[in-house]
């Protein structure tokens, strides 16, 4: 799967997908840091936003493999 990163909200919503599906602690903690760096940049709404979008995208996946 091919995925293009237009904006910081696309760069957080999928850094925050890796992390939760990471198959390793060491692979998910890397994510989360990425995720925290490009939080930074955003309101507390727009990250809240990313973070739906995360949980949405992971629930969808684990739907429909």
């Amino acid at each position: 799967m091919t995925v293009k990163i237009e904006n910081k909200e696309d760069a957080l919503t999928l850094a925050l997908k890796l992390a939760i599906t990471a198959p390793s602690e060491k692979q998910s903690s890397e994510c989360i840091e990425y995720a925290e760096i490009i939080a930074a940049t955003m309101t507390p709404k727009e990250v809240k936003i990313c973070a739906m979008a995360a949980e949405c995208l992971v629930e969808y996946e684990r739907q429909y493999p």
